[in-house]
């Protein structure tokens, strides 16, 4: 998969992207007329990545499509066949024979075939990207467009005898500073004979590590490095170290990139790397009107450059978890990352599925394994809007906090909260966060005095968190309005106006500010975005778009974007207290590997 910075020299990697052939099954019947084994349906190319919503005649199509292509393998041998995303369900046929299913819109899945064959083989994918009121995540009814398809790459990998796979590098700290790094890797091999290999660890920061292990046939193994008295440089949002690391062996080996930092909580304050920090935040959305979810990652770098001018130093991944690209740009510009599983609005009787249960959790081990050492990503965030002041949300979000702390307990924990005052969830959270949008959905009161009541209310909520036992630090994760680009008044009163949205921006950001009980914000939100044409969402939404982008859906800026770069350049990232422990860096000395 394309990164920016490099992934292997020593791995073969077949990409399977470019011309496919699709065919779209409404009637559900390809199975039945064996579509897997062949030959070829009557149906269209399409282009791998990309999402089908943007084909001819398909636009918001939910339901199945089959999608096939051939491909040659010179020599027989143990590959693996991996998918970064796929929208919806997926089923894999390999030459007739089926190799698995995946659900899941947003992580990368895979298929370990051990004894491949030469020759040409003919791949298969079923795909579903209907969604419902039950069980799906997300459910029907959701504000954002769904895109269907494969849209992001696949690739066909070669392993002759060994190889290296997840990474996962974790820092002990002593105080605000690093004293050792463990990497942990998992070997495969592929072979049906036991082999012995020296295994190495590398970096520019330190002398190069070894150590022999032996793999047993046809097993995996965790091998492990453990650097002791390693003192790198930490990363923060003003200066985004990064170090690369490469762990191999023989016959294969694997880069990994990532940055040292502590994020914690400290009663109401929010730390990073032992200094107060306050989010200046903005939702953003990965997908373009006219690439869906398959945005290339010169896309992704434009609008980073535009967040970066915009002055924010943190961006919420709305609503599911986000192109790896997305968070490689995050860990090099130094923008904080909450990254989030695609909960939205789920009520309580879909929160109650056993088999919604099942697909989050999953989910959440997908996202945490893939992102895990990405310095950006500071919070894990479990759902947005859904009915957590009910039993059934308490069940699940319970389960799932505690699957998230198990997988990874360096990170913070929180969701986007819709219900108020009647949460009965906060108590799983490690920071308390509040969609709301007072001169909007809230209210209808003139904005003139939205600085003043927006502070009043904040000032509200922290009391009632306080006297229920919620002493931990409060943002408000959504506020906004919307407006159509180029809709201009003398009149700053009426809706749908660039004014009106720049108006109230303005009196939110300062009524936050004013109220000195917030640990920062996260504006709704970066740019204009689809919404579902045929969900109720979609009524009262203007041009079937959610407006409340600070830039329209193709990045051109409307009036509230420089009043709001204007009034966050004001804001300073940390506030006075301990300073971040920026140190030269050390050779580290490796010892405890096994």
């Amino acid at each position: 998969m394309e990164r920016l910075f490099m992934s292997s020299i020593r791995r073969k990697v077949t990409p399977l992207n470019g011309q496919w052939h699709i065919t779209y099954d409404p009637q559900r019947r390809g199975e039945a007329l064996g579509y897997e084994k062949g030959p070829e349906p009557e149906g269209d190319p399409v282009y791998v990545p990309s999402c089908w919503d943007l084909q001819f005649g398909r636009y918001d199509y939910k339901g199945v499509a089959w999608y096939s292509r051939s491909f040659v393998t010179e020599t027989p041998g143990g590959c693996r066949l991996t998918f970064h995303a796929v929208s919806g369900q997926a089923d894999v046929f390999l030459d007739g024979k089926k190799l698995g299913s995946h659900y899941g819109s947003y992580t990368k899945f895979r298929f370990d075939l051990p004894d491949l064959p030469a020759g040409e083989h003919r791949l298969v994918v079923k795909v579903d990207n209907e969604i419902n009121d039950r069980d799906t995540l997300p459910l029907r009814f959701v504000d954002w467009f769904v895109w269907g398809g494969i849209y992001r790459e696949v690739e066909l990998e070669h392993f002759p005898s060994l190889s290296i796979d997840r990474i996962h590098i974790r820092p002990k700290w002593d105080g605000d500073q690093v004293s050792d790094v463990t990497f942990c890797a998992q070997v495969k091999n592929w072979t049906r004979r036991e082999i012995q290999d020296v295994f190495f660890l590398e970096s520019d920061s330190f002398d190069k590590e070894t150590l022999t292990a032996v793999i047993p046939a046809g097993a995996e193994q965790e091998i492990r490095f453990v650097l002791n008295d390693f003192r790198p440089l930490l990363w923060d949002t003003e200066h985004p170290h990064l170090y690369t690391f490469r762990i191999g062996c023989s016959t294969d080996d694997l880069y990994e990139r990532t940055g040292f930092r502590k994020i914690e909580t400290q009663k109401d304050k929010l730390l990073l790397n032992g200094k107060e920090i306050f989010i200046k935040g903005i939702n953003r959305h990965n997908d373009h009107p006219e690439l869906g979810y398959a945005v290339p990652p010169s896309l992704i770098h434009r609008d980073m450059q535009i967040l970066k001018d915009l002055g924010v130093n943190a961006i919420r991944g709305s609503h599911y978890p986000n192109d790896p690209v997305v968070l490689d740009y995050c860990d090099q510009m130094g923008f904080l990352f909450w990254e989030e599983l695609a909960f939205w609005n789920h009520p309580a009787d879909a929160l109650a599925s056993p088999r919604l249960e099942q697909r989050a959790l999953r989910m959440a081990r997908e996202m945490i394994e893939r992102d895990g050492n990405h310095p950006s990503i500071v919070i894990w965030g479990i759902q947005n809007e859904s009915k957590s002041s009910a039993p059934e949300g308490k069940a699940l979000f319970s389960k799932l906090a505690a699957e998230m702390r198990r997988l990874d307990d360096s990170r913070l924990i929180s969701f986007a909260s819709a219900c108020g005052k009647n949460d009965i969830c906060f108590d799983l959270l490690d920071i308390i966060c509040w969609n709301m949008y007072p001169g909007w959905y809230d209210d209808d009161k003139p904005l003139d005095d939205l600085e003043e009541r927006f502070s009043i209310k904040l000032k509200d909520i922290r009391d009632w968190l306080i006297q229920n036992g919620q002493n931990k630090p409060f943002l408000v994760t959504e506020f906004g309005a919307g407006a159509l680009l180029g809709e201009t008044t003398f009149e700053s009163g009426r809706r749908w106006t660039e004014n009106y949205q720049q108006k109230l921006l303005e009196n939110g950001i300062r009524g936050i500010l004013r109220s000195q009980v917030v640990q920062g914000f996260f504006i709704w939100q970066f740019c204009d975005g689809r919404t579902a044409s045929l969900s109720r969402i979609s009524i009262g939404r203007p041009r079937c778009f959610n407006n409340k982008g600070l830039v329209n859906e193709y990045r051109m800026p409307k009036l509230a974007y420089y009043t709001v770069r204007e009034l966050l350049h004001q804001i300073p990232s940390f506030r006075q207290g301990k300073g971040p422990g920026q140190k030269n860096k050390t050779k580290g000395k490796s010892g405890g590997k096994k």
